[in-house]
């Protein structure tokens, strides 16, 4: 989307439309972030093309996606979709340490079973230990 501020109005036009498709592996479903990432930079060369004055670029994403990158900035794969089973696991993980009244006590989050607390507690420990950082989906993009 192009967002200009004009008037102190904001008008947004949509620059490129792409499918966001997750991936079906097996038993895991992920996010197909190579092609997502393909399909943004082929947005900003669309923006380019059209010699804009651009002061910022973005990106957003539902709120409860992450990545996992290696202590290199690498991107471990796969990059779990928030739909993916596992998060059931996850859910009882954390009810085994924690109450949902606590959790919302902290949080005020919505109870969901794809919050991403209860898809970090799906992790493989292993999986986590190996990540030099964790990231929304949006920020990694960023």
């Amino acid at each position: 989307m192009l967002g200009t501020l004009e008037d102190q109005r904001v008008s947004l036009e949509p620059i490129r439309r792409f499918p966001n498709d997750p991936r079906q592996t097996g038993d895991v479903l992920s996010w197909n972030v190579p092609t997502l990432w393909a399909e943004v930079r082929a947005g900003l060369r669309d923006v380019a093309a059209r010699n804009l004055p651009i002061r910022s670029v973005s990106t957003d994403s539902w709120g409860v996606d992450y990545v996992l990158v290696d202590p290199a900035g690498r991107l471990i794969e796969p990059a779990y979709h928030y739909r993916d089973s596992r998060t059931s696991r996850g859910v009882a993980a954390v009810q085994a340490r924690v109450s949902w009244p606590e959790i919302f006590a902290e949080t005020g989050i919505q109870f969901m079973p794809l919050n991403t607390v209860y898809q970090l507690a799906a992790e493989p420990p292993a999986r986590l230990a190996s990540a030099g950082r964790m990231l929304m989906i949006a920020d990694a993009f960023n």
